[in-house]
């Protein structure tokens, strides 16, 4: 396994020193368990401080890669450049938020070494504590509309993933959250293996949250329409 631990950033310029060292340390943790890593952080245009801070860790650590969008995309799109541009066989994929501890690429990692799946979803506990009900009620409707378009029963389709490359990288069509369903949708049809695992999630340390606005709600609703069936 060549790992490419990969992490979107846009105006986190209080939380992205510690979440890049928090990844590097386990990165290092897992070095000898695995054949070589990088860690790719993108900048999605910015603000703030957020991309002087990359920088900075890049000049430390070579194993640091920075993509930079010179124009904001949002989050679909800088995972998407992400997936396209990391070098390895394999891809862990979380946020910049600070929401997403560190130690879940481990939990996501002991996952795979029992299972050997080709893709592992991280799987929120107690996500009701850190989402308002609206957000609660959304997050488990896109994932009822995950399991009616594929089968599979996934608790949080929309959550953080560790997998073989070809997952990340499948061509899709879906410009909007609804993506995540379309790619699981691919994997299960070309036979890869799926399982799930517990993380941690934690709440906002800066900033608010924007996947609930109304145009990403109505955007998955067009994307489903267009590609969910078929």
């Amino acid at each position: 396994m060549f790992l490419s631990v990969v992490i979107p950033f846009y105006n986190e310029d209080k939380v992205a020193t510690d979440v890049i060292k928090e990844h590097l340390g386990q990165l290092q943790i897992l070095s000898s368990r695995i054949e070589g890593w990088e860690l790719v952080c993108l900048d999605d245009a910015s603000m703030d401080s957020t991309w002087q801070i990359l920088t900075a860790a890049a000049e430390v650590n070579p194993r640091v890669r920075l993509i930079r969008n010179e124009v904001n995309q949002g989050i679909v799109a800088s995972f998407g450049r992400l997936f396209r541009e990391s070098q390895g066989t394999y891809i862990y994929m979380t946020g910049g938020d600070g929401q997403w501890p560190a130690e879940n690429l481990l939990a996501l990692y002991q996952q795979w070494e029992k299972t050997r799946a080709d893709l592992i979803i991280g799987v929120r506990r107690k996500r009701h504590v850190v989402y308002s009900l609206w957000r609660t009620i959304l997050s488990y409707g896109f994932n009822m509309l995950a399991w009616l378009v594929t089968g599979i029963n996934g608790r949080d389709v929309n959550g953080i993933k560790l997998g073989r490359r070809e997952v990340f990288t499948v061509p899709v069509k879906s410009r909007s959250f609804f993506v995540e369903i379309e790619r699981l949708k691919k994997a299960l049809a070309n036979g890869y293996r799926i399982s799930q695992a517990p993380v941690t999630f934690r709440p906002r340390a800066q900033g608010k949250a924007k996947g609930a606005k109304l145009g990403n709600i109505t955007a998955t609703l067009k994307d489903m329409i267009k590609y969910g069936y078929r």
